[in-house]
């Protein structure tokens, strides 16, 4: 046989939380506040000009490349208004000149937007990194 002995059981004792002691020997040191600022990723300027045109073909909705790339407010007012010029350029088809400038606003809507949108992108990019 074996000449291990395993330990006697003995039952748990009650929880005795340590005594709680102010610590005067421990020097009192500034709080220092770390302060922790969020950078952005960077953003494409061929997302943004996708983000563009995509949608502004198919659906008649500009303006989200400028929200893509932080515009929020600029995507808004492209979006609200072309949406805008496009039922007053609605209202112009029945005097037949409607025919010719919705064509027109529609594209310069997607030029004009899609190069900001680009530039817009290309901008938040850089100020990431200064």
């Amino acid at each position: 046989m074996s000449q291990y002995q395993p330990p006697a059981y003995q039952p748990p004792q009650g929880y005795q939380p340590p005594p709680q002691q102010p610590y005067p020997d421990h020097p009192q040191r500034p709080v220092q506040h770390v302060v922790h600022h969020y950078q952005s990723p960077p953003k494409s300027s061929g997302t943004a000009v996708l983000l563009e045109i995509l949608p502004g073909f198919f659906f008649q909705t500009f303006g989200i490349g400028h929200i893509y790339a932080g515009n929020v407010g600029l995507g808004l007012l492209f979006m609200f208004g072309y949406w805008f010029v496009a039922f007053v350029n609605f209202l112009l088809l029945f005097v037949l000149i409607g025919f010719i400038t919705w064509p027109l606003c529609f594209l310069a809507t997607l030029i004009i937007s899609s190069i900001t949108a680009s530039n817009a992108a290309t901008r938040g990019s850089g100020a990431a990194y200064r």
